[in-house]
């Protein structure tokens, strides 16, 4: 960490980036010194698991967050560090008086305030009787395919007011519900510097660097295209945003020997599980476009630059809904003739699972063999995934799916073996991305055990001279590349930064450059046309294709890669984590300029025969 690039601001550290992480990283975090302390549990997947322990009779909040504070609370309380989380989940209220037990327990005066109101689940079926065409799905249009009663879960992502409010009204600690994740460092930064809420460029910078710490290690190193150019990173460290009044922010981390933050891993994390360079927070509207970024030090990244629009009336809503069931088998496949043993293997499966058909997904999925000759036995492994989903839980079960399955043990390829003992199936769930009426969601702050909690409303909407537009769709030329000079082949990895995650059924790639004139041809070449040709298993799917100037880089947003989301579907990368490094192991072509020294090593050099030939894909 560089002090003297990171002196003078608002210090938030992020100590959790998902139900799971690391049980440390508040230790690191006071030893760096910060004045915030802000955790992120909810993924959409975590408010599921929260509703099935509340059924079970377990809590509905993140349990293990108590658990963490025990050992460090009273560093907190001596350090004067304010903490806001959202391990609340679908109860706030109890997560805030487990917090209030263990600090009676510890003999420490800290005020707990909770915040409640984006649970929408009781109002479901009068919103549906209002308008029968409410929660239709943002991403598809497609109507809500069950009755309100069925709902699981409904939340509507809060913003950062609710917690300005209970930081004003005295709390050591808040604990929130479902909130945007970069709400967590938007309410202290508003709180802090006394922004109001037409102050839309202030805030649209403190959404970025709440976005970019709110994963924690994934900016610090983890998750990083190019973590080989680096030192042995180890574990990489929490982050550390240092905010100040123009909205502009520092990103650093908690430890200087291990991890990394560059412009390299912010431009990644900037791009994780966005779509449209437009990104809705309840309070701003943030301008993906407008985004600089500079190092001003050993590990410390400034992000800057950032415009901000008014936020719309709505709100989103998280809605989860019975998905029915899953089920997977994993076969062992050795030695040659995969394919053959594929071939058996599928006509034996058809025949034990005649009613194939009337799943609501299925799916086979081979990995592998590496290197069937000359390699190792793992080498010479191939993985067959089969995974199943449907609503009738039986023809998925044990009995019917994998159980049928493994009764070829000794009837079916040779080799064949299976990866464990048949499973029962899993529930499964639909997760439902919807809009709802911010007038229709009352957030309320309860700064005590008996208080009932005084309702905050979202700010009045203000209007604004800069309404958001939506880019208009670049001219790209089909006969982009240039015969005369030389051209390389490349792993789009090698030259190309990439970062990949889900957000319901919807995958994103982002892809950076690291100067303009490499953007120059991502930007020309990079079509949606050649993305297809680079990730075929898009095919028939709806790619969406967005340009992010201020960061040299674009968005892919692939419709339907996990399905109904990840909570249902059948993808073996269930949140599209390793989409990313797929479209970076990828051939293209490019100017040989672009890779500098390049060798036939390191870039394939080309004739001009060949680049015509290629001009298909690279068009």
């Amino acid at each position: 960490m560089a002090a003297d690039a990171t002196s003078g601001g608002l210090r938030i550290g992020n100590f959790s980036g998902f139900y799971g992480d690391r049980l440390d990283s508040i230790d690191e975090l006071l030893d760096a010194g910060v004045d915030y302390l802000t955790g992120d549990y909810l993924a959409e997947l975590t408010m599921l698991i929260l509703r099935k322990n509340q059924r079970a009779g377990r809590p509905a909040y993140a349990a293990g967050f108590i658990g963490q504070l025990r050992s460090v609370l009273p560093r907190i309380a001596e350090q004067g560090v304010k903490v806001v989380c959202n391990a609340g989940g679908l109860d706030p209220l109890g997560c805030a008086e487990a917090v209030r037990e263990l600090c009676t327990e510890l003999g420490l005066e800290m005020r707990v305030a909770a915040i409640s109101g984006d649970d929408v689940l009781d109002g479901l079926p009068q919103l549906v009787s209002d308008d029968p065409r409410s929660l239709r799905n943002i991403d598809t249009g497609a109507d809500l395919p069950v009755d309100a009663d069925s709902v699981l879960a409904a939340n509507a992502y809060l913003g950062a007011w609710p917690i300005v409010a209970a930081l004003r009204g005295g709390a050591d600690i808040v604990i929130c519900p479902r909130v945007t994740d970069a709400s967590l460092v938007i309410g202290p930064a508003a709180h802090h510097f006394g922004w109001q809420a037409d102050d839309f460029d202030r805030l649209a910078g403190a959404l970025w660097a709440g976005h970019a710490i709110e994963c924690g290690g994934q900016v610090t190193g983890g998750n990083y295209s190019f973590f080989y150019e680096e030192p042995m990173m180890g574990i990489p460290p929490m982050p550390i945003a240092e905010l100040y009044d123009d909205g502009s922010s520092i990103i650093t981390k908690s430890k200087p020997d291990s991890g990394a933050v560059t412009v390299d891993t912010v431009k990644s994390q900037l791009l994780y599980e966005v779509s449209g360079p437009l990104y809705h927070n309840p309070d701003v509207i943030g301008d993906l476009r407008t985004v600089e970024l500079e190092a001003v030090g050993p590990d410390a990244v400034r992000i800057f630059g950032s415009t901000g629009y008014a936020p719309t009336d709505t709100a989103k809503l998280s809605v989860c809904f019975d998905g029915g069931y899953r089920n997977s088998i994993t076969i062992g496949i050795t030695g040659l003739r995969v394919s053959e043993k594929l071939a058996w293997l599928g006509a034996q499966i058809d025949a034990l699972l005649p009613k194939v058909d009337e799943l609501d997904s299925y799916r086979w999925t081979v990995i592998g063999p590496r290197n069937p000759e000359h390699g190792t036995i793992a080498d010479a492994t191939a993985w067959l995934v089969i995974t199943a989903r449907s609503k009738n839980a039986a023809a998925v079960g044990r009995r019917a799916f994998t159980g049928a399955i493994t009764q070829l043990g000794v009837s079916s390829i040779p080799g064949c073996y299976f990866a464990g003992p048949p499973q029962s199936e899993r529930s499964a769930a639909v997760q439902w991305p919807c809009l709802i009426e911010k007038n229709r969601v009352t957030a309320r702050v309860h700064l005590d055990a008996a208080d009932a909690g005084d309702p905050v409303d979202w700010p009045a909407l203000v209007a604004t001279t800069k309404p958001p537009t939506v880019p208009v769709a670049e001219e790209v030329s089909s006969a982009s590349q240039t015969p005369a000079e030389e051209h390389v082949e490349i792993h789009l990895g090698d030259h190309f930064g990439t970062r990949s995650g889900d957000k319901a059924g919807l995958a994103n790639i982002g892809v950076w450059a690291r100067n303009a004139e490499s953007f120059e041809w991502l930007r020309t070449h990079m079509t949606v046309d050649l993305f297809r040709a680079l990730v075929p298993e898009t095919s028939g799917m709806r790619v969406d294709r967005h340009l992010m100037p201020g960061i040299l880089g674009i968005n892919f947003v692939i419709h339907g890669w996990l399905e109904d989301g990840a909570a249902s579907s059948t993808n073996i990368d269930n949140q599209a984590k390793g989409l990313g490094e797929y479209l970076g192991s990828r051939i293209v072509v490019v100017p040989a300029r672009l890779v500098g020294s390049a060798t036939p090593a390191a870039g394939q050099r080309l004739t001009d025969l060949e680049i015509a030939q290629n001009s298909a894909v690279t068009g």
